[in-house]
């Protein structure tokens, strides 16, 4: 319960014992109270507080307000001060026990109202950040009998919203259950001092009595039967509280699940089923055990204990699903032969029993909707998130935001297929309703969407061509968006860049523009470039020149520059074609070729082949190899594993994101190695790459009997990183929150247990060898 109320939970009914007062059936044809024909019967505070109550009806009526309202009415809580001035009573009369006796005579408690001379109603108020209760009071006024309806409407419509407010808080907060016994809620001592169990304390009607009765003040509680029935008619037509029993309710709380699915806290109706269990244990095992020896029934008694002695819901799992062991414990006590020699006490025994049956088996029939409802709110949860990642997405990073529905919906843990599709395509349905999309096919047959929110069109379609110029990635995202913006404008749609002013859609249209024409010459350049190597073509027609041009000198003619000129630009165009520099598959097919590296072994370390020779040749052939690897590798290391990041996991990967990140950053790989950017095949550029960074990381191998089927069997870290402290902590630490989320699985414990100690204590397995 939040702050600005007050947690309904901390008390419970006074007098609990008492059946009359925790029923909320009302006496039919008592929305009138009458003047009293037996005023002498009536003790003198009663007396007075009736005629204090009238003078206070004159009082509002003569200042001209016809209106019943909670806020003119006599409260209970200014009782004392207003009786101080009847002098006829004494300080006996005036006393809490006096005004407590006094309005049950005139409530007519002991009859159920059936001849009351005043009527009681509560309302809710604020005080500072929590929230009270006052109890108002009406009496007859001018003619034989009063209508109290409008001043009930009156009070109930007063607290309607605070009533709101403690439901909806209620709902987000839960009750305070005892882990250990939550059944201790509903034992409490009886008139004769020993415990026993009250099964209504676990009903929101206790919770609400607990709250009223601070309306009295030191007074002892009395029981507000009408406002009970019009809070819970309330709370049902809010669809905040779930009938159990006609006068057993309980709160709709709003369930919270963390993102696989599982809960974080019990729902309401399964702390409910396992506090009544827990109580009815207790019960029976105090006092049916009693009755069992006494009738020396030894075969219950055997079974009993039995059952009392086996361990139960012991996990998060078994206390979710706690049907079984109800049905288990309900057929056990539910034929018990009850003894007649002993039918007073054997009869109230039963009676408590059977009521506490009665509610635990109808909130075992509600727990089925949790589920339902569990699902409903992972969706709306999902729906939620999806949606809001949209145009915070799209305005922060000004890209379109890849979306998979299938694993948005499957990382929530909807319950079934059949609700997961359902799901999926309502999920889509939300989605494309406001936003703009593009669908991409993907080899294995799914389908993903680049979405985007079209409020910020012109700025996503500048970001992405400039990025694009060096990011495929975003070069793709700028088709896409392109595609996305050519349907949007014809015809235009209204909320086509709506979210920026025309001045800048303007000036990025331009910028646009100006780009498309650069990269279109850049194309062009680099198409010449690739085909031609213009340095040794210009030295081959410099050099060619000077020859002619001195034989010219030495022969005193002009005729070897007439046809060495055109035969010097012949040659310098065919040393252009003929001495490009070789391509990255022709460095690859070196590298593998070399006879030095036979594969990627030893975790992740280069081995060698067990023939190598010794000599000083090939070990400076190898030594050359390797140089080879480890520029590609600096070229690489950047970018694969980035010096920024937002959490620790970005700087650890596996093959499949290996690949995923070399192919994303493939043209700044290209820049930075002058021999990969030679080379036009990206594929073959990619695979070189990613032999070379093999080569240099360390490779953690997840063994088989730890390994898990939908997360990494291999592990890759850069060694810098595996060598920092600083590093291994960050992550052995995050490694460790990931295993207390999922500490219900023993195979997930296993794995995550086997990475934080592969990182904080044998790390070392997994750093470069020392050459001796």
């Amino acid at each position: 319960m939040s702050e600005d109320s007050i947690d309904l939970s901390d008390t419970v009914l006074e007098n609990p014992s008492s059946k009359d007062e925790s029923s909320n059936d009302r006496p039919s044809a008592q929305s009138y109270i009458f003047l009293s024909d037996s005023v002498g019967s009536l003790t003198p505070t009663a007396r007075c507080i009736l005629d204090e109550l009238k003078d206070w009806h004159k009082r509002v009526e003569k200042h001209g307000s016809k209106e019943k309202h909670a806020s003119y009415l006599m409260t209970v809580d200014k009782l004392p001060e207003a009786l101080g001035k009847y002098t006829n009573l004494g300080a006996q009369g005036r006393s809490e026990s006096s005004i407590f006796h006094a309005l049950r005579q005139i409530l007519d408690i002991d009859h159920r109202g059936q001849n009351r001379a005043a009527y009681a109603y509560p309302y809710l108020i604020r005080t500072g950040s929590k929230i009270s209760s006052k109890i108002a009071l009406v009496a007859p006024q001018n003619e034989n009998k009063t209508d109290t309806q409008p001043y009930r409407l009156a009070c109930f419509r007063f607290s309607q919203e605070l009533i709101k407010v403690l439901l909806e808080n209620r709902a987000k907060k839960g009750r305070n259950w005892d882990d250990e016994n939550p059944g201790t809620l509903l034992l409490q001592k009886n008139k004769e001092g020993n415990t026993w169990l009250y099964p209504k304390l676990g009903s929101l009607e206790a919770e609400v009595s607990s709250l009223v009765r601070k309306g009295f003040g030191n007074l002892p509680y009395i029981p507000m039967p009408d406002f009970l029935q019009d809070f819970t008619v309330f709370a049902r037509e809010q669809n905040l509280a779930l009938p159990i029993l006609a006068d057993y309710h309980i709160v709709i709380d709003e369930l919270n699940i963390l993102p696989d699915g599982s809960f974080k806290r019990l729902p309401e109706v399964v702390n409910q089923i396992l506090a009544h269990m827990n109580g009815l244990e207790h019960f029976t095992k105090d006092q049916l055990t009693k009755l069992a020896k006494d009738a020396k029934y030894e075969s219950f008694l055997a079974t009993f204990s039995d059952y009392i002695s086996k361990p139960k819901f012991s996990s998060l799992e078994s206390k979710m699903n706690p049907e079984e062991e109800v049905k288990k414990f309900l057929s056990i006590i539910e034929n018990f032969p009850y003894p007649t020699e002993k039918a007073n006490k054997s009869l109230s025994i039963k009676e408590t029993i059977d009521l506490s049956v009665k509610i635990l088996k109808r909130l075992s029939e509600e727990k089925g909707s949790v589920l339902t409802r569990k699902d409903d709110s992972i969706y709306g949860t999902v729906k939620n998130a999806v949606i809001a990642k949209i145009p915070e997405h799209t305005k922060n990073h000004n890209t379109l935001l890849r979306i998979d529905f299938e694993d948005e919906v499957a990382k929530a843990g909807i319950t079934s297929e059949e609700k997961a599709n359902e799901y999926i395509k309502r999920l889509k349905d939300d989605v494309f309703s406001d936003h703009s999309y593009y669908e991409e096919k993907l080899p294995d047959g799914r389908t993903v969407y680049y979405v985007v929110d079209h409020g910020y069109m012109a700025a996503v379609i500048h970001k992405l061509a400039f990025e694009g110029r060096t990011n495929p990635e975003y070069k793709k995202q700028l088709g896409y968006a392109k595609i996305i913006n050519h349907k949007l404008s014809n015809p235009k749609h209204p909320e086509l860049n709506n979210k920026l002013k025309p001045e800048l859609i303007a000036k990025l249209n331009a910028d646009v523009k100006n780009m498309e024409v650069e990269e279109l010459e850049r194309e062009r350049s680099n198409e010449i470039r690739s085909r031609f190597n213009a340095v040794p073509g210009i030295l081959t027609f410099v050099v060619s020149t000077l020859i002619f041009i001195t034989g010219a000198y030495y022969l005193r003619s002009a005729m070897p520059i007439f046809f060495g000129v055109p035969f010097s630009v012949v040659l310098g165009f065919m040393a252009a074609i003929y001495f490009r520099e070789k391509s990255t598959e022709e460095i690859r097919e070196d590298i593998k070729n070399s006879g030095k590296f036979s594969g990627i072994g030893d975790w992740g370390k280069p081995t060698y082949n067990s023939g190598s020779t010794s000599s000083y040749e090939d070990e400076a052939e190898t030594s050359k190899k390797e140089e080879k690897l480890s520029h590609i590798y600096k070229a690489a290391d950047n970018f694969v594993f980035p010096k920024r990041f937002n959490k620790i996991t970005d700087k650890v990967l596996d093959p499949k994101s290996l690949r995923s990140r070399i192919y994303e950053n493939l043209d700044n790989i290209k820049r930075n190695n002058m021999t990969l950017g030679k080379e036009k095949d990206d594929d073959k550029v990619a695979s070189t790459v990613e032999y070379a960074v093999l080569q240099s990381v360390s490779t953690i191998l997840i063994p088989d009997d730890v390994a898990i089927r939908d997360l990494p069997s291999t592990i890759l870290i850069n060694r810098n990183d595996m060598k920092s402290a600083l590093f291994r902590g960050q992550l052995a630490d995050f490694y460790r929150e990931e295993m207390n989320k999922k500490k219900f699985d023993k195979k997930l414990v296993k794995y995550y247990t086997y990475l934080i100690n592969t990182v904080e204590m044998e790390y070392y397995k997994y750093l470069p060898k020392k050459r001796v």
